[in-house]
């Protein structure tokens, strides 16, 4: 037929922030654009509450949970910590995410909510790129042999609590000795993550599809003490060197679990990466200038 339009794209996942008080608005704006394509369109239940009965009633409503499972892509609307939050749940599934900004930063979800529509026609026309990002598997070996296995986007960071004093942690790289920190802690983070808590600790910034990984100090007693950047195959292993009280294992900001002398940390790149879908007419190096105001 013509002029008939054909879609990239046939099943679409979308999730929102709740706690924004822009997404129930942008969601409709989505379900609505969306509903001119011939598309089948998945919200999960919490996003569907933000918005009435009737705007859902032209869609699938499930468990966040199921969505990797049933969709060709998951919009994200929100900010960096919705868009982390869905990475997570798409671990092994490869299915990529498009993120768009309800935030103040945003270098992960880059489509401003001022361009949902006209964004929309250009993905469904198959405009965007997927983007491989690399990730990184943290295990936690407990003293007590017990395993915990964490999937990371942008970092994980061992440090002391506010009121807790220096610590000291052995660092390993592919077995061979590194060195002891000794400081407040230290990051572990992806190239992705180079521009989040690596950053403001004093990281480099690093091209977020090298295949890498950044060892950042956090305030180091020793100011000869530099992030490194190594290779992405990299095993870092990482252990408490002494007892100290509140020292904790932080998962890309969200969630962390506390460390103890006789644990041991096996950081790796994960053998799935996270896909993202990147607007072509927007280069990283724009989005650089545009978040942290280079001019």
């Amino acid at each position: 037929m013509t002029g008939e339009k054909r879609e990239a794209y046939k099943t679409i996942g979308v999730i929102a922030n709740p706690t924004k008080k822009e997404s129930g608005k942008g969601l409709e704006r989505v379900i609505k654009k969306l509903s001119q394509y011939r598309v089948r369109v998945f919200v999960d239940e919490e996003s569907c509450r933000l918005v009435n009965k009737e705007v859902c009633s032209t869609v699938k409503v499930i468990d966040r949970l199921l969505m990797p499972d049933k969709v060709d892509l998951i919009l994200v609307l929100g900010g960096d910590g919705t868009f982390l939050t869905v990475a997570k749940l798409v671990d092994k599934k490869p299915v990529p995410i498009l993120g768009i900004n309800f935030g103040t930063l945003g270098f992960l979800t880059e489509i401003s909510i001022d361009e949902i529509e006209e964004c929309i026609d250009r993905l469904m026309a198959g405009e965007f790129t997927v983007e491989n990002r690399p990730v990184i598997r943290v295990k936690v070996v407990r003293k007590n042999g017990h395993v915990l296995i964490y999937r990371c986007v942008n970092e994980t960071a061992i440090k002391r609590d506010t009121l807790a004093r220096i610590i000291e942690v052995d660092m390993f790289a592919d077995g061979q000795y590194l060195t002891t920190f000794r400081g407040d802690g230290v990051i572990v983070a992806t190239p992705t993550g180079s521009t989040a808590y690596s950053l403001s600790a004093g990281g480099p910034i690093i091209y977020p599809t090298l295949n890498a990984m950044l060892i950042t100090p956090i305030c180091p007693h020793t100011l000869t003490m530099r992030p490194l950047v190594l290779k992405g195959e990299t095993c870092i292993s990482v252990s408490l060197k002494t007892e100290s009280e509140n020292v904790m294992v932080i998962f890309d900001g969200q969630e962390g679990i506390e460390l103890r002398v006789g644990d041991l940390i096996e950081i790796t790149r994960s053998p799935y990466d996270l896909l993202i879908l990147r607007d072509p007419k927007k280069s990283y190096f724009e989005t650089l200038r545009e978040k942290l105001k280079w001019g």
